[in-house]
């Protein structure tokens, strides 16, 4: 658990200095958090923290601006557990303030840069993903549907389609804005 924090906060710390400045507060708790779990893992057996293994650093590589925004919602998610299940297994009542804080300014940055939109997205995909495949009803229904949905990757996985749908988005955002 110490490395996975150990690395959740240095990951944090190189995206947050990538682009936008993470708040003096924020870095602040969150250098005082990496020393006290370094100190602590001194302490106790543990592997070590530069594996060649990064856990979130660099998952956002390959994809575009969209999926990008999606995986760091999911990725910010799994920050807050983290930061969860460390300040309830901790004691120390300092950690675990400056674990709340930390998990404060995580939470306003999700709310200030990533629209609800991934939060419905992300639901929508765990749905699928935990859909049973070995369910009779199931397989029924994806049969009835495979036509539909076969139809509709394909339109979405043709770059002809994409501008034509990109032209047409475009087009009404300039007719919405000129009503206003």
């Amino acid at each position: 658990m110490i490395l996975l924090l150990e690395i959740c906060l240095l990951t944090f710390g190189l995206m947050a200095s990538s682009e936008a400045s993470i708040p003096a507060n924020a870095r602040h708790y969150i250098e005082q958090l990496n020393k006290y779990y370094v100190s602590k893992q001194k302490t106790t057996e543990g592997t070590e923290l530069f594996d060649g293994n990064p856990l979130f650093w660099g998952r956002l590589d390959g994809f575009e601006k969209p999926e990008q925004k999606l995986l760091m919602t999911i990725i910010l998610d799994a920050y807050n557990r983290i930061l969860t299940q460390m300040q309830n297994e901790t004691e120390d009542a300092d950690v675990q303030n400056k674990l709340i804080k930390v998990k404060e300014y995580l939470n306003k940055l999700k709310l200030h840069y990533f629209s609800d939109k991934h939060n419905k997205l992300k639901t929508q995909a765990s749905e699928v993903m935990a859909i049973n495949e070995t369910d009779p009803l199931v397989q029924r229904k994806a049969l009835f549907e495979l036509i539909k949905v076969y139809n509709e990757a394909a339109k979405l996985g043709d770059p002809s389609v994409q501008n034509h749908r990109s032209r047409r988005q475009a087009k009404g955002s300039r007719k919405h804005r000129s009503k206003s």
